[in-house]
């Protein structure tokens, strides 16, 4: 997670940009192989960036977790926080 205050730029296309530049260096992003960081909006100002386009902070619907959180999130350098997929036999 990103708060969303960490934008720069005037132009939309920088403002992803400097996301992603603090982002996909932390989730092994290699852009050279075609691969990119994705960018979902959540509430309270935070930014959710993924290696994958299907990835979703809470189980999906019709899984026994449905509308659950799927990450553990630890505090980061500065104000960002890092999220670790649950293991499917952790307690809800």
């Amino acid at each position: 997670m990103i708060p969303e205050g960490r934008k720069a730029g005037s132009r939309m296309v920088d403002r992803v940009s400097s996301i992603l530049d603090v982002a996909e260096p932390l989730l092994g992003v290699d852009r050279g192989r075609g691969e990119r960081g994705y960018i979902r909006i959540q509430p309270h100002g935070r930014l959710f960036v993924t290696r994958s386009p299907a990835d979703t902070i809470l189980y999906p619907k019709g899984h026994p977790r449905d509308g659950q959180e799927r990450y553990l999130w630890t505090p980061a350098a500065g104000d960002l926080e890092l999220g670790f997929l649950k293991s499917e036999t952790d307690d809800a």
